[in-house]
């Protein structure tokens, strides 16, 4: 059967989960969703249009280049349908050797929660952490200057938004991707992809599947690549998930970068 030229597949994430990095964002905690390594270091180079990196986004890119000519403004969030698992929002601002993060989260609150609430409220220091709960729902929010020099909390920034809130797990599986042609986003020119794996069979799928010990699943959407460094500029990326006891899950996955 001859392949269609306009398919492509979106490469797996490569490397190690690095803790220093992941301790500065107290929030980016694991959820149910598939996921294993961290995602490699975007690359330096130009790389073929009809291949890119699901796990690569320009976030990273951007963050572990030099500093931008003009200011930037870094907008993920991560919407569970789930109120067990982790909503999260990130709004992050580059300019020159310095980036502003502010961390939001929100969840369905345990008893642990409201007794960890309790028990640490003294030692939070507003200007970092504010938490609360209202009602049933615990709000946190978490706010981190970094610079350059302080390459531990660089890189905490970098791996917080990239390993936290943008959905490079789900592409592990490598699922096909079609071009679709090319479009200036926010002033980048990027070529444009979508993704659609309610078409695949359950043998293409299996991998995740099996990973997760999920019974099906199903990621669709579209993501926006940047021409010259091949990474992920903006996507907005659905995911179903359905469990072997036959629980149904929905994920939203949306990021952008804009130029201020």
């Amino acid at each position: 059967m001859q392949k269609n030229p306009n398919k492509s597949r979106f490469l797996p994430a490569q490397g190690l989960i690095g803790l220093s990095g992941l301790l500065i964002l107290a929030g980016t905690a694991c959820t149910s969703k598939p996921n294993s390594e961290t995602p490699k270091a975007p690359p330096t180079s130009n790389l073929s249009a009809d291949h890119f990196d699901g796990g690569t986004y320009c976030v990273q890119a951007f963050l572990q280049g030099p500093a931008p000519s003009q200011p930037l403004h870094f907008s993920n969030s991560v919407v569970e349908s789930d109120p067990t698992l982790k909503t999260k929002d990130f709004q992050a601002d580059y300019a020159g050797d310095n980036v502003d993060l502010v961390h939001k989260e929100k969840w369905l609150a345990t008893d642990e929660d409201r007794q960890s609430l309790q028990d640490t409220r003294k030692f939070d220091d507003p200007k970092v952490l504010v938490r609360t709960i209202n009602g049933d729902t615990e709000e946190d929010t978490i706010t981190n200057h970094a610079t350059r020099p302080d390459q531990v909390s660089w890189r905490g920034v970098v791996m917080g938004i990239s390993q936290g809130g943008t959905p490079w797990s789900l592409f592990l599986n490598k699922p096909q991707v079609s071009r679709a042609g090319t479009e200036n986003v926010n002033g980048f020119d990027t070529i444009k992809y979508t993704v659609d794996t309610t078409h695949q069979s359950q043998p293409d799928k299996m991998a995740l599947v099996m990973f997760g010990k999920l019974q099906d699943y199903n990621i669709t959407g579209t993501a926006w690549v940047l021409k010259d460094v091949n990474c992920v500029l903006q996507y907005n990326i659905d995911y179903q998930q359905t469990t072997k006891d036959g629980k149904v899950s929905k994920t939203h996955y949306e990021g952008t970068v804009t130029k201020k």
